[in-house]
């Protein structure tokens, strides 16, 4: 088929992608002379400055971190220790200084990159004046570096006790004469612990300083910037990136981030090699489309998008099968490594600038950029993951004669497949176990990744390079993932610059069948793997495939991503910045699916045990060009008001397309293309283009750092809607007061920050097809001529989804810092949720999409951060966080419900429906109210019915009772019908959480990382299975639960096993519903780094780490599936809402691994 469009659609003002190409490489080239032409400092450098009553060596320090400038001057003409404050905004050196030396004692003079400070007026006999000699003069030297082994130039080293000192040099050496040899050194840099040590006579002491930024002086990424985490006034959470790069190589992006930021909720749904994880920021707003948030990487907006392509009848199952299996994700071939920084935009006030898109939250990723330490940093990390894959008992084959034969005991039918059993003849002789045949052995994943970063003053540049080989429990499930990685930042003047940042990953994926592990459990243990005659054996009168020929079949997925962005900026003046970004995001990926006939697909044969076999063929591309042009201008006025302000446009064309043919009839497994199926199925393909053009704008204003405003606005123009609703406006506001900056808390030593913040703003969701508002037509075959037919109704009333936000939230440290945390409140209402709507048969289509619900989520969030123990060889830092979220549908029009106020129309799976009032996920079935025990039980209710039948004719002790909750006339009535379905369970937790450690010991370090979740339940699905003995089709194997199935000798409250189960058992009820709270250990990581001392014994190596991580370790839940988690994973958040099908279970894994530096 060949999908038409009503009218076409044209972006005809977009550069030519290959212009854009010529000049990003003509500027690449540039860059890489620029870093070797690199040959003056220019001198109107200008910096900022935010100091408070600090030392005056600290300030000397700041400078020299921030420039190329070095003081000059002798200890004994100038009082280092007197106090002062600074505070300037982009200001001149000789600024700063007169600002700095106004109505003191000291002058400077500036020569080159030298600054030479003085006494005022100091008299020739007081130049020559030399300190008193002492007794007995003792030199101690030595040299002062960071943690990754590099020179700290600046360190202050003074005498405890006393006025003597002096500071490391630019290679980090120092040398003095102190006055008592068992004297104590302390060691002190901005930034880094302070340390002290003893001298015991020791004449070279060398030391390693500990990075200690305050959190407050962090700076967090923001849409279109950055800011101090101190003067936030949104709800923005911020990843620990050293907990987020504890985790196990194989784990992508996506999944790293459980438990590391309050209301988010990450799920796995399966542990299949390169699975997307589920992630959801503060509930779920819409009904259709995606509940994911927007990525931003490298300033590059990535939207969540299936590239899986649907159509035709075995096409679209199949492609069904692959989504369920999570396998699409905007992040998934990010290698964590590269990661520098995350930041997670939850509430308006910091979304809204990314408006139409941002409904679901944002989260930004920066990538690893230059340094300006010199001389290049090496970084290779190399690594082994061992895995193993929990999963469940099941019968032999013994005890899978034993059961169906008592099943069929307890039953009364006679038909000829109870005959078979009851004989004998119906059971082979082998006794297979399934889990051995298709899982060949310990997979082992190796991952390897080299970087290099450094720079100077005018460039600085990073690029990496890393592969990771990843294996699974299964043969035919592993994937490749080979990542680069460059950023490139040049001055060509003092005020123009332009830089680059390159993404660029392939990843290959081979996955087995959906299935397959679901058929590991369920195959017949009695049957062998092959016949006689070499071939695989079938199961008779079973629909299900041999597990060992399913595992033949493949689905192979190839990915090329490419995220580039080329950028310039330009001073114009002091203050005001202008930028122009260029950017785009390329896609292509291939994907090939084949079953041989043997695997009973392609055709209505499994019975037999054979097929007609089945490949798909798919093509898809995607681009998104985008060009982005912002002004940002930043003031200090009077010292106390501080602007900063950001003014901006992007206009994006977005393109994507696929191509699908798909046949059926091969007569082998080796000839897999769909070119040689005897049986054309036909075909798909599909093009589409969409544009967004948006103006933004936001307004910073701090007064004295203590109140703050921030004023947020965007304006998106969207194709994907008629001409009368392409428009809309996303303003937000927020205000905050930081408490502990005000004159009574300002001198507290048990108070350190105390902020109060407040916002409230819109967002938007477009997250659908770029022509949904147009009427569309498709080609097709009609008596075997060409026509064209209606393919899609359009509505062009569609409009944007919107949603409202209110926040409020406390942020607090106490103690010097040593204890932190936050306390927020928000509330998420959703209006024109989209949904579809059903239509009347005789227009041709199924439905259409309307606006027609709305949503609301309300929830608290709690974060709190421990350092417990700081000494100089021990450290324990905790954090904690917990999210509360309630979701409800408030509404849906009253065209679009019954009278009990269920959405009309919707194909429910799992008991998943939608009802006004109610949440989102909840499931829906019978209450089981236990075990019929006594067959006067059955008697007394089957005496009440009005027919005389409570639940069925041939219900028997053993069987589930279920509970008369109403009837045809809303009361109960005594018999169990349709209408005693209720609500039985809820996939939404009652909270959830993440718990994170770091211990360390001198060279050592362990971290853990939990995650928690309490209240959500799930429905096993597949525990119905091991009492569902209702036909010849489900003659299954069973999990060894069954083996504690009632009988009268063992009245245990767990159905009986009885052939044809008339009582119907198997049918959704609570008894298949179980509390699914977790605590799980996720990640635990032990890492060694070597002293300094051992890494001088090494030439060109700085610093060399071992490190050993198990993930998945330990669970501790009530929950008797394999996964908690285990939630099937759909496009939206209802269909399949808290269901466990036994997809590919999660997997345990031993990572051992070494890093070096040098």
């Amino acid at each position: 088929m060949k999908k038409l469009i009503a009218t076409g659609c044209s972006y005809q003002n977009i550069p030519d992608f290959n212009l854009k190409i010529k000049f990003t490489m003509f500027f690449f080239i540039v860059t890489l002379f620029q870093i070797q032409a690199n040959s003056e400092y220019l001198q109107n450098t200008k910096i900022s400055l935010n100091l408070s009553s600090v030392k005056l060596s600290r300030v000397f320090t700041e400078i020299e971190n921030k420039t190329s400038y070095r003081f000059f001057y002798k200890n004994e003409e100038i009082d280092l220790d007197r106090k002062v404050s600074i505070k300037t905004k982009k200001e001149s050196i000789k600024s700063i200084l007169i600002i700095l030396f106004k109505d003191s004692n000291e002058t400077f003079k500036i020569l080159d990159k030298q600054i030479i400070i003085s006494r005022r007026n100091v008299s020739p006999t007081q130049k020559q004046q030399k300190p008193k000699a002492e007794n007995q003069q003792f030199e101690v030297n030595g040299t002062i570096s960071d943690e990754s082994g590099l020179p700290l130039p600046g360190v202050s080293i003074l005498e405890k006790g006393t006025t003597n000192g002096t500071m490391t040099d630019f290679d980090g050496n120092y040398s003095f004469i102190v006055k008592n040899p068992k004297g104590v050194l302390v060691f002190s840099s901005v930034g880094f612990d302070t340390q002290e040590i003893p001298i015991n006579n020791q004449n070279t002491i060398n030391t390693i300083l500990t990075q200690n930024i305050s959190e407050l002086e962090q700076v967090v990424l923001v849409g279109y910037g950055e800011v101090k985490k101190q003067n936030l006034t949104g709800s923005v959470g911020v990843v620990d990136i050293e907990s987020f790069q504890n985790q196990a190589p194989t784990v992508n992006v996506d999944q790293a981030l459980q438990g590391q930021v309050s209301g988010v909720l990450i799920s796995s749904p399966n542990g299949q090699s390169g699975t997307a994880a589920k992630i959801r920021i503060r509930g779920t707003s819409s009904l259709s489309g995606s509940n994911q948030p927007l990525f931003v990487i490298d300033g590059i907006p990535i939207v969540p998008e299936s590239n899986i392509p649907i159509g035709g009848t075995e096409g679209r199952l199949l492609g069904n099968e692959l989504n369920n299996q999570g396998l699409s994700t905007p992040i998934g071939n990010l290698n964590p490594s590269d990661i520098e920084s995350i930041s997670v935009l939850k509430d308006a006030s910091a979304a809204a600038i990314y408006g139409s898109r941002a409904a679901n939250g944002v989260i930004i990723i920066n990538t690893k950029k230059g340094t300006k330490r010199g001389k290049p940093q090496f970084n290779v990390d190399i690594s082994t993951i061992i895995q193993e894959t929990a999963t469940l008992d099941v019968l032999d084959a013994q005890q899978f004669r034993e059961v169906w034969t008592k099943a069929v005991q307890n039953g009364s039918s006679d038909d000829d497949f109870a005959t078979s059993v009851l004989d004998g003849s119906y059971f082979g002789n082998a006794n297979t176990n399934w889990e051995n045949e298709i899982s060949p052995g310990t997979p082992i994943s190796t991952n390897v990744y080299f970087n290099v970063r450094g720079g100077n003053e005018n460039t600085q540049y990073s690029t990496s390079i890393a592969t990771l080989n990843s294996k699974t429990q299964f043969q035919g499930s592993e994937s490749e993932r080979h990542n680069f990685n460059l950023s490139l930042n040049t001055k060509i003047t003092s005020l123009w610059s332009f830089g680059t940042n390159v993404q660029a990953s392939f990843f290959d994926q081979s996955n087995v069948d959906g299935g397959l592990v679901d058929r590991m459990y369920i195959f017949r243990p009695d049957i062998p793997v092959f016949d006689e005659d070499g071939n695989f054996s079938f199961s008779p009168n079973s629909n299900f495939e041999n597990p060992v020929a399913l595992s033949q079949a493949f689905n192979n997925n190839k990915t090329f991503l490419l995220l580039g962005s080329f950028f310039t900026q330009l001073e114009i003046v002091n203050g005001l910045t202008a930028e122009t970004r260029v950017s785009v995001n390329y896609n292509n990926g291939n994907q090939e699916s084949f079953y041989p006939r043997f695997t009973g697909r392609g055709g209505w044969s499994r019975l037999q045990g054979d097929g007609d076999g089945f490949a798909q063929d798919s093509r898809s591309n995607s681009s998104v060009l985008q060009w982005q042009s912002t002004l940002t201008y930043s003031r200090l006025f009077g010292l106390v008001h501080q602007l900063d302000a950001v003014l901006g446009t992007t206009f994006e064309e977005a393109r994507n397309s696929f191509n699908k043919a798909f046949g059926t009839g091969f007569s082998n497994g080796v000839l897999s293309n769909v070119s040689s199926a005897t049986v054309s199925n036909g075909g798909d393909a599909f093009e589409s283009a969409s544009g967004l053009s948006s103006y933004f704008g936001r307004i910073n204003y701090d007064y004295d750092q203590k109140y703050f405003l921030t004023l947020t606005s965007r304006v998106d123009g969207s194709s994907k809607f008629a001409k009368e609703n392409k428009y809309a406006f996303f303003p937000a506001a927020a205000l905050a007061w930081r408490i502990s900056g005000e004159p009574f808390l300002s001198g507290s030593n048990f108070l350190n920050e105390l902020k109060f913040r407040s916002s409230i703003g819109l967002t938007g969701q477009q997250d659908f097809g770029a022509y949904q508002w147009r009427t569309l037509f498709e080609t097709d075959d009609y008596g075997g001529d060409p026509s064209i037919i209606l393919s899609q109704l359009g509505n062009d009333r569609l409009k944007w989804e919107t949603t409202k936000q209110f926040d409020i939230g406390l942020d607090f440290s106490i103690l010097n810092d040593r204890i932190s945390g936050s306390f927020g409140y928000y509330q998420k209402d959703t209006e024109d949720a989209i949904f579809p709507v059903i239509t009347p048969g005789n227009t041709g289509v199924s439905s259409v999409l309307a606006n027609v619900g709305s949503t609301k989520n309300t929830g608290f969030e709690i974060e709190f951060n421990a350092d417990i123990i700081r000494a100089r060889n021990f450290s324990w830092n905790i954090n904690i966080n917990l999210t509360k979220n309630a979701n409800e549908l408030t509404k849906i029009g009253d065209d679009f419900k019954d009278d009990e106020g269920f959405a009309v129309g919707f194909p429910g799976l799992g008991g998943g429906r939608l009802k006004e009032g109610s949440p989102i996920g909840l499931i829906y079935g019978y209450v089981s109210e236990g075990i019929f025990q006594q067959q006067s039980e059955i008697d007394n209710l089957n005496a009440n019915a009005e027919d005389g039948v409570y639940q069925d004719e041939l219900t028997a002790p053993g069987d589930l009772r279920f509970k008369d909750i109403s009837g045809p006339n809303g009361v109960p009535d005594g018999k169990i019908t349709s209408e005693d379905q209720t609500v039985i369970g809820d996939a939404q937790p009652d909270f959830f959480g993440g718990i994170n450690s770091t211990w360390t010991y001198k060279g050592f370090t362990l971290a853990a990382q939990f995650t928690y979740s309490y209240g959500n339940d799930l429905f096993w699905f597949s525990q119905t299975r091991a009492i569902n003995f209702g036909s010849p089709f489900l003659a299954e194997n069973k999990t060894t639960e069954v083996l504690n199935a009632w009988t009268p000798e063992n009245p245990t409250n767990q159905p009986r096993a009885v052939y044809r189960d008339p009582n119907n058992n198997a049918r959704i009820s609570s008894y298949y519903v179980h509390d699914a709270s977790f605590l799980r250990l996720n990640t635990i990581n032990l890492r060694y780094t070597f002293s300094k001392e051992v890494m001088k014994q090494i030439d060109f190596i700085d610093s060399i780490s071992i490190y050993g991580i198990a993930q998945n370790l330990w669970t501790l839940t009530d929950y008797p599936g394999a996964n908690p988690q285990s939630a099937t994973l759909f496009n939206n958040d209802i269909s399949g809402a808290g269901r466990d099908t036994n997809r590919f279970p999660l997997q345990k894994a031993f990572t051992f691994g070494i890093n070096i530096g040098f």
